[in-house]
C-alpha cells in the first residue's frame, strides 16, 4: 500500500485539529500562540496565504461536523475537496493580482520615469509544476547575478531584503504563483521581505538572498530557524510593484 500523500495527511491534520475543538477538548480558538506547538496546526507544515488557510480550515471544520453527527467517518472524496479548496484559492488570488495591477497603474502615472513600468501578470501556469524547484533555482541565479552588482531597486541606497524579494518576484516565470512577503515579528526581532512562492501546490516561503549569501537551502523556516513563524507573514505585493521593472 502507498504511503499517503502530504496533501491527505494535511488535511486528515486539518480535521483532527477542528474535532479536538468541536469536542472541547482544545479551548483555543484556530491560529491562537498556543497553536504554534500543536501538532495538529497546519501552519507548521506549509506557508500560505492566511486566506487560503482560513478557507481550508472551514472545510476541515464541515467535515468534522459530518463526522461528529453521522458517527462514523463519512468523508467527501478527497480530491473533490482539494480541487474545490485550489479553485476558490486561485480565484481569490487572481482577485488580488487584478487589485495589484489597477494600483500599479495608478502608481506608474505619478511614479519616476525609471520606476513607470511595471510588468504585466503572467498566465496563472504556463509549464508543469514538476519545473516549480528549476524555476526557484533559476530565478536565485538571477538575484544573485544582480545583488553582486548592487543593484538598489528602491533608491534608498541599501542592497538588502527589499532588493531581492522586488527582483526575485520580477525575475520568477509565473507571476501569478508568487507574492512579496513581510514578517515582522518583534518577540525574535525579525523584520524581513521575502517570497512565497507556490510549489507543488502548496504555499512555501522562499529566501530570495539564499544563494547570495551562500546558504545551502533557500527555504526561509531552514534559514531563520525560530525567529520566523509563518503565522505572521502578510503579502505586500501591491505595495512593491512600483519598483518591479
Amino acid at each position: 500500500m502507498s504511503a499517503p500523500s502530504f496533501s491527505s495527511t494535511l488535511y486528515d491534520c486539518a480535521i483532527e485539529c477542528a474535532l479536538l475543538r468541536q469536542k472541547r477538548r482544545c479551548k483555543e480558538s484556530f491560529g491562537s500562540y498556543v497553536c504554534y506547538e500543536c501538532k495538529f496546526n497546519i501552519y507548521r507544515y506549509i506557508d500560505a496565504d492566511p486566506r487560503q488557510v482560513e478557507l481550508f480550515m472551514l472545510q476541515a471544520e464541515t467535515q468534522a461536523s459530518s463526522i461528529r453527527s453521522a458517527g462514523k467517518l463519512h468523508r467527501i472524496p478527497f480530491a473533490l475537496i482539494i480541487a474545490f479548496c485550489l479553485l476558490a484559492a486561485w480565484c481569490g488570488y487572481r482577485d488580488i493580482q487584478k487589485k495589484d495591477e489597477r494600483t500599479a497603474a495608478r502608481t506608474s502615472l505619478q511614479a519616476p520615469a525609471r520606476t513607470a513600468r511595471v510588468s504585466q501578470q503572467a498566465p496563472a501556469r504556463t509549464v508543469p509544476a514538476a519545473n516549480d524547484m528549476q524555476m526557484i533555482e533559476s530565478t536565485l541565479r538571477k538575484v544573485t547575478a544582480d545583488l553582486r552588482k548592487k543593484v538598489d531597486v528602491n533608491g534608498d541606497g541599501l542592497v538588502n531584503c527589499i532588493d531581492a524579494a522586488v527582483l526575485f518576484y520580477q525575475y520568477y516565470p509565473e507571476r501569478g504563483n508568487v507574492t512579496i512577503s513581510l514578517n515582522i515579528n518583534r518577540n525574535t526581532g525579525m523584520n524581513h521581505l521575502f517570497n512565497v512562492v507556490l510549489v507543488n501546490g502548496v504555499w512555501r516561503a522562499i529566501e530570495p538572498q539564499a544563494r547570495w549569501a551562500g546558504w545551502s537551502t533557500y527555504w526561509m523556516q531552514n534559514v531563520w530557524g525560530s525567529k520566523y513563524d509563518r503565522q505572521l507573514n502578510r503579502v505586500v505585493t501591491d505595495h512593491y510593484l512600483r519598483y518591479v521593472r
